[in-house]
């Protein structure tokens, strides 16, 4: 465990982690920080991290880390390390881990190897003789180390998996080792994803005292003996205090959901009945449920119903048989009543959900949503005499006509939670629905989902239904049929051409994005695709679960099996069930194991604050329809691959030439904005089909725009010589590559992690770090792919500058003058640089991950007309809080001339998530007189002020450290946020 006493003392803004720390440190581990900043930089790992860059083949002098520092993937965010590039390696070093994820009964998953140190019980298995999903216990979990190769699947829809050869899969005849499968062959899918597993936030929902209330509502004696006993119930159940972490929680949220559709809550004084409505192998599984959380219940009860409804058409009578199941304790109708269920007739009160419900994490809200669908939500359904598209999904709720404006309420809340799960329901209609028996009219409202291929996929491989099997199966099939036809028409469209309302578009291969746009947006933009060719959904469902019943399971075919290098551990587990497998990255598996830049540039204009502020409103709105924000926002303006080529190798220099800025751009950005070394040829096609439509946006995470003015001035020489003015308006311009430039990573970093192990045997103390020796082909390859990322991002800033500039002139006419670019600074790259190390000259790779070059005055790098001064450095702040710039100094070069990079996190955005409001946050800036433009609330929330360092200290720490030195304070007079 590090601790502060581990620390040598170098002055009162650098600490240091001695070389001989740890055996295989080979340089020692710097940290630029003030006394304060030190006691709470061990909430995280970064400090271990940084130890462990310190161990990296060709390390130089020092491992330091900024004080905007915080814990990243293998190393710290806010690092700096200079890699000698002849002895050396090159690591990407910052993008997610490809672990496979194993299925919960609770519909979440988990990667694997976390199952070494998370206390899991259950999982997912298919019952192979009975055909359904059902839970197994786990009985034993281990890891074996795989050595040198191990086996990689794709079918036809897209699903894969990493698994060992002898690892069977179930096939047609039955469970088969992977290394004897073969391309063509079809292969058991379980297409229900559900979502990734998050621990829930502690909170008591129902406690003792919420009890006791609602006993008193109901017109009870609370001194009374009936009281204490449903008090000592709900206590033998380990459900007082009831918990958001309780393990019978989740049950809860399933019944809940169920409840609010097909169920009734009846409470009195003298009656506690739960009833639920529904088909017989449903109840029977809400019955199991019911148990587990342990009150006792009825079994099915059948009944037959006379009905008699008047409609607007005409007066209907028939017959029905119910299905019906009862729970009689007074102490679970009690419980959910203070959990917020309505009493009675749902349809003649008002009431709306739970305010506690919006603050669960998702996979619990998920649980609520797929108990709640199960009942009302309509099952999957293709469009009548069509048999290839679906009808848009509806969910449905009867109201008396005095309670409609409650049912409404209900149904947007729906909404908002929709939302997080990336579903747009997208109205609400409400008619009359019937006269009842005892004559009063009862309205039936809906609630509408997009019928877009995009919208269904998430709605049913997400949320999907519980207690609902029918729907369920129809859910499961609709999510296969939905991905194999988007498959098919991408296929097919490349060679003959697509059926549209327009008539046969035919697309080639630099098309690919537009073509996967149109079949994204799907629904009438496609015909009936080559009818004939491909089946309705109908003959799809036969196809697809030959033998398998309506278990949800279905046939895949295998696209491609390839061996891959790999020298790891692999993971897998022997679970208690007879059919003895369990899923697997939607595959079903038996035993046996597997597993698997960005910147910120200033624009300066000639008004002052006070000049701008009148037009502040409708200047952010026009920046904001201009710049496109948001994760995966891109713009209309799309370019082909090979001008997207153009763009990767020419950077801002190519764009200017194109007309997209002036010649004073390149003159003012980092490297004239390009890297020479840059080759289009190493990026993939999947990174450059991910950034054709996204140069110029702004993305999403704590990338911003911002108009701001210039607060302080702390050095007027150097102010003077950037253009800078007390009260001055500016525009901060802070993002990144993009897509584009995270799949660069992913890419190499695959690629990476096997040859590190098996060809080049480095040995580091992370698995996370993927390496390889940086004069190695494949480093040298990654170099220059890394290079084109960066070239893109450049020319991603500029192209934003040139819509800022066309909104700047909207607004202001001729009048705003000119938006000069003071300078275009990367933060997250790696360049050749050099220093004198030892006594000697030495050409080493800086890489700055989170970390702000900062040249001394003289550089040659420096433009020319700040070369007397020293390089602009801009240290964008969190949102809304001040930005700084700074100026490079001589007494830089200790640290490989480098510096922060802006505020550094504390709290990671999921945590922001569930502890801030997105909405509270746009108040508080709104009322300093902050203009706010963002796509949504969580966005807000994810990028706080609070989730961050307080940008002032970490200015201070670069500045008393000689890193960089003060020039001007800004302050945000309008925030435009990614989403």
């Amino acid at each position: 465990m590090i601790s502060k006493k581990d620390f040598k003392k170098i002055s009162d803004w650098l600490w240091e982690i001695p070389k001989g720390f740890r055996a295989d440190m080979r340089v020692p581990a710097r940290v630029y920080l003030s006394e304060k900043m030190l006691e709470e930089a061990f909430r995280d790992r970064s400090i271990e991290q940084l130890i462990n860059v310190s161990t990296l083949p060709g390390i130089q002098k020092y491992a330091l880390a900024m004080p905007d520092m915080h814990e990243g993937y293998s190393s710290p965010i806010g690092g700096v390390a200079a890699i000698d590039t002849k002895e050396g390696i090159i690591s990407p070093g910052m993008c997610v881990s490809g672990d496979t994820r194993v299925l919960h009964p609770l519909g979440y998953s988990l990667p694997i190897k976390e199952f070494e140190k998370r206390k899991v019980e259950e999982i997912s298995c298919f019952e192979i003789e009975n055909r359904k999903i059902e839970k197994t216990e786990i009985f034993k979990f281990f890891k074996i180390h795989v050595n040198p190769v191990i086996f990689k699947l794709k079918t036809k829809t897209g699903r894969e998996i990493k698994a060992t050869g002898d690892h069977p899969f179930y096939t047609p005849l039955g469970m088969r080792p992977l290394k004897d499968l073969k391309a063509g062959e079809k292969i058991a899918i379980y297409p229900f994803e559900g979502v990734h597993y998050e621990k829930p936030p502690e909170k008591v929902l129902v406690d003792e005292k919420k009890i006791k209330e609602k006993w008193k509502l109901l017109g009870q004696n609370p001194a009374g003996h009936g009281l204490q006993q449903i008090i000592n119930q709900l206590k033998k159940r380990n459900l007082l205090p009831l918990k958001t972490t309780s393990p019978k929680f989740p049950y809860l949220l399933k019944i809940m959901g169920y409840l609010l559709g097909d169920g009734v809550l009846i409470l009195t004084k003298n009656r506690g009945d739960v009833c639920f409505y529904g088909r017989k192998e449903d109840l029977e599984e809400i019955r199991k449920d019911i148990k587990r959380i342990g009150f006792g219940v009825t079994r099915v009860l059948s009944r037959k119903r006379n009905h008699r409804i008047k409609t607007s058409y005409r007066l209907y009578e028939f017959s029905v048989k119910e299905h019906s199941v009862r729970s009689g304790s007074s102490s679970f109708a009690l419980l959910l009543w203070a959990l917020g269920i309505p009493r009675g007739n749902k349809a003649n009160q008002e009431w709306i959900l739970p305010s506690w419900l919006f603050e669960l994490t998702l996979w619990q809200k998920r649980l609520f949503l797929a108990g709640l669908f199960g009942a009302e939500l309509s099952a999957p359904k293709t469009i009548t005499g069509h048999g290839f598209n679906f009808n848009a999904p509806f969910f449905g709720m009867n109201k008396n006509e005095k309670f409609i404006k409650s049912g409404k309420k209900v149904l947007k809340q729906l909404k908002e939670l929709l939302k997080e799960f990336g579903i747009n329901a997208t109205k609400i209609i409400c008619r009359k629905d019937c006269v009842r028996e005892n004559g009063k009219t009862s309205w039936r409202l809906r609630l509408f989902f997009a019928s877009s291929p995009e919208n269904l996929l998430n709605l049913w491989s997400k949320i999907g239904y519980e207690y609902h099997k029918e729907k369920q199966f129809l859910g499961n099939l609709a999510v296969h049929f939905i991905r194999a036809k988007q498959k098919f028409i991408q296929e097919k469209s490349l060679k003959k051409g697509i059926k549209s309302r327009k008539g046969l578009i035919k697309f080639r291969e630099s098309q690919l994005g537009s073509l996967l746009a149109l079949i994204k947006k799907g629904g009438r933009n496609l015909a009936r695709p080559f009818v004939g060719q491909f089946p309705t959904f109908e003959e799809f469902v036969k196809l697809a679960t030959e033998g398998l019943g309506k278990s949800g399971i279905v046939w895949d075919e295998i696209e491609t099996i390839e061996k891959i290098p790999f020298k790891d551990y692999v993971y897998d587990f022997t679970v208690s069930h007879r059919s003895h497998n369990f899923i697997a990255n939607n595959f079903v598996v038996s035993n046996c194991g597997y597993d698997v830049n960005c910147g910120v540039r200033l624009l300066i204009s000639n008004f002052t604050e006070k000049e701008i502020r009148p037009y502040l409103e409708q200047l952010a709105n026009e920046i904001y329809k201009e710049v496109p924000s948001g994760l995966g926002r891109g713009r209309q303006l799309k370019f082909s691959i090979p001008e997207l080529d153009k763009i990767l190798e020419g950077g801002v220099p190519y764009l200017v030439e194109q007309g997209y800025g002036e010649k004073e751009d390149i003159e003012n950005c980092e490297a004239r904005g390009k890297l020479a070394w840059a080759d289009a040829k190493e990026v993939s096609t999947h990174a450059k089909n991910r950034g054709r439509d996204q140069v110029g946006t702004l993305g999403s995470g704590n990338h911003f725009l911002e108009i701001q003015k210039v607060a302080e001035i702390f050095d007027e020489e150097v102010a003077n010589a950037f253009g800078l003015f007390k009260d001055q308006a500016v525009i901060m311009v802070h993002c990144g590559s993009r897509g584009l430039g995270h799949q660069v990573c992913s890419d190499y970093l695959r690629e990476f992690i096997p040859l590190m192990f098996n060809k080049y045997k480095i040995k580091v103390p992370d698995r996370e770090f993927a390496c390889v020796p940086f004069n190695s082909p494949e480093g040298k390859r990654y170099f220059s792919a890394m290079a084109a990322a960066a070239n893109y991002a450049w020319a991603n800033r500029q192209m934003i500058t040139h819509f800022v500039r066309k909104a700047w002139k909207n607004v202001l006419g001729n009048r705003g003058g000119k938006l000069t670019l003071l300078y275009d600074v990367a933060h997250n790259i790696i360049k050749i640089e050099k220093y004198n190390i030892d006594g000697k000259e030495k050409e080493v790779a800086v890489h700055r991950k989170g970390a702000t070059r900062a040249f001394p005055p003289g550089h040659p790098e420096i433009p020319e007309k700040y070369r007397s001064v020293g390089q602009p450095v801009i240290i964008p702040g969190s949102m809304g809080t001040a930005s700084y710039i700074l100026v490079g100094t001589k007494e830089a070069e200790e640290a490989f001339y480098s510096t922060c990079h802006g505020s550094g996190r504390t709290m990671s955005r999921h945590a922001a998530i569930r502890s801030l409001s997105g909405r509270e946050i746009i108040n508080q800036l709104e009322r300093k007189g902050i203009v706010v433009k963002c796509y949504s609330l969580k966005g807000i929330a994810e990028e706080a002020p609070q989730a961050y360092k307080n940008v002032d200290e970490v200015v201070e720490v670069v500045h008393n450290a000689g890193l960089s030195k003060k020039v001007a304070k800004l302050l945000p007079l309008a925030v435009i946020k990614g989403e």
